[in-house]
């Protein structure tokens, strides 16, 4: 094989494992992991990789599932799928092979971090992905297996899945995804609906689904201020951090859905509500190492 072909394949396997998407879920996975306070051992080696290999697998059977679809849509249909840089049963027995392998390293960590991958895996290509054609209220089992890999990482530490504290970060993050997806369908409602996923555009306009969201974001900026309900114990400054961070949030948040007319200010709100799930997921893990 010459260095060009390799190349080819080499770019053809990184965008069907979608690597940044990969991961972020390898990173919410790791943050549950030292939210416990624990200190990193080969557990947290393990994690990484088991994490990543089976987002990377499911992404590449979403792929696989999906091709069809995907070569409808202007945003993807240069995948490798639909572009026909490689066949829908090689993409498979990959996908297959990555998590099989994300699988077995996991079970290293226990029965249970194990368990939550594969239901992980099973809930988002047999479940969620069927369903978003069906309709647009698919969004919430998508946000629930957003909320699963931080449960992994706080198990694969050795510690109780129901545990208030992981409980409340996995809340936290199935509230936050909601907003997350709605901002993606306000910037690319049209081409999923000419494909023939169901978007929330069919019921609501942009306003309304605008409102909804920063309806969504306040939710989400509320919920986490209920931190006491859930045995979380912050140091006054870190409790101060986190009462500024959500009050630029929501200040911005509404700025940019309602106030700024740019053409990037969809793109501004959906960088702004990553970042602040990003921030708050920093200052929870310092003080976890805090405490």
């Amino acid at each position: 094989m010459n260095r060009s072909k390799i190349d080819r394949s080499i770019s053809v396997l990184v965008r069907l494992i979608r690597i940044r998407l990969s991961l972020m879920v390898t990173f919410s996975a790791m943050a549950g992991y030292f939210l416990s306070g624990s200190q990193p051992q080969n557990t947290l080696i393990f994690l990484f990789g088991a994490v990543f290999l089976l987002a990377a697998g499911t992404s590449v059977l979403n792929q696989v599932q999906e091709s069809r679809l995907d070569a409808l849509m202007q945003r993807t249909m240069h995948r490798p799928i639909p572009a026909g840089e490689i066949s829908r049963p090689k993409a498979l027995i990959i996908s297959l092979l990555l998590i099989f392998a994300g699988t077995w390293l996991l079970s290293l960590n226990g029965w249970i971090p194990m368990s939550l991958g594969l239901l992980n895996v099973a809930f988002y290509n047999l479940i969620y992905t069927p369903l978003k054609t069906r309709s647009w209220l698919a969004i919430a089992p998508g946000a629930l297996v957003g909320a699963v890999p931080p449960l992994i990482g706080w198990t694969s530490a050795g510690l109780y899945a129901f545990h208030p504290n992981a409980l409340f970060v996995a809340i936290f993050v199935f509230l936050w995804q909601i907003p997350h997806f709605w901002l993606l369908m306000i910037k690319y409602g049209k081409e999923y609906e000419l494909a023939g996923f169901s978007s929330i555009s069919n019921v609501l306009n942009e306003r309304q689904i605008k409102s909804v969201v920063f309806s969504w974001g306040v939710i989400t900026s509320v919920f986490l201020m209920l931190f006491p309900l859930f045995r979380f114990n912050l140091s006054p400054v870190v409790l101060c951090f986190m009462v500024v961070i959500n009050l630029l949030f929501i200040t911005l948040f509404h700025r940019f859905l309602f106030l700024d007319q740019s053409s990037k200010t969809i793109r501004n709100a959906f960088i702004l509500i990553n970042s602040y799930a990003a921030l708050v997921f920093l200052i929870l893990m310092i003080n976890a190492f805090l405490g």
